[in-house]
């Protein structure tokens, strides 16, 4: 399969990630009980309007740059989609067997840009669906992909793995999510991705060219 052909198929498999998640504002809701997970660290926790900015960045984030993996290494993109997908999987499992309630949400006062944009946060997103986080599963999953791209643009790798650190302590000064939602979310990526590198290069052995040993040549 040639380069363009790899890069379309990479770019039609991203679609599977807001296919899957359609079903998220289903289970967004405390109808099957809610649990809490807050601590009394997550309650010293300051509320930092900036970080707003990063986190509604965050679908617009994470979908440049799958799509900057797909024209750059369309292995590295198969393997990071993959498990944006099983993460997802994996959350959504837990949402409907253990709910839980983010903390408790500030009132937030003043009519300036940034508290309007926190108000409309706290608006259009239900305090449910926390654990693990998806914006610091997908975040954190950025972050572990480069890691083990063999991409070389040192200032765009770093450019990632800033926003991505920023989204995950937005979703904390922004009282989204608690400590445990984030720890969960990246021991969550990265066992997953363990597992499709372990299974990725087993499918990968048959593959691999074994060269043959020559033969000893004897002249009499």
């Amino acid at each position: 399969m040639n380069k363009k052909m790899k890069i379309v198929g990479m770019l039609l498999f991203l679609l599977s990630i807001p296919a899957m998640m359609l079903v998220y504002p289903y289970l967004n809701t405390p109808t099957r009980g809610v649990h809490t997970l807050v601590t009394s660290l997550d309650k010293a926790i300051p509320v930092m309007k900036w970080f707003v900015l990063p986190y509604v960045a965050w679908v617009g984030f994470i979908t440049i740059t799958l799509i900057y993996f797909c024209f750059k290494d369309c292995t590295l993109a198969f393997k990071t989609v993959l498990v944006f997908d099983l993460g997802l999987l994996v959350c959504f499992i837990i949402y409907y067997f253990y709910q839980t309630v983010g903390p408790v949400r500030p009132e937030i006062v003043g009519h300036d840009f940034l508290s309007q944009m926190l108000q409309y946060v706290y608006q259009i997103d239900q305090p449910y669906n926390c654990f693990p986080s998806i914006h610091v599963m997908s975040s954190y999953l950025m972050i572990r992909a480069i890691r083990n791209s063999s991409m070389k643009n040192r200032w765009i790798n770093w450019g990632i793995i800033c926003f991505s650190t920023s989204i995950i302590l937005a979703t904390l000064f922004i009282k989204q999510h608690v400590l445990l939602d984030v720890v969960a979310a990246i021991f969550l990526v990265e066992g997953l991705y363990k597992m499709v590198d372990l299974v990725h290069g087993w499918l990968l052995l048959p593959k691999r060219i074994v060269k043959p040993i020559a033969k000893n040549s004897y002249s009499v």
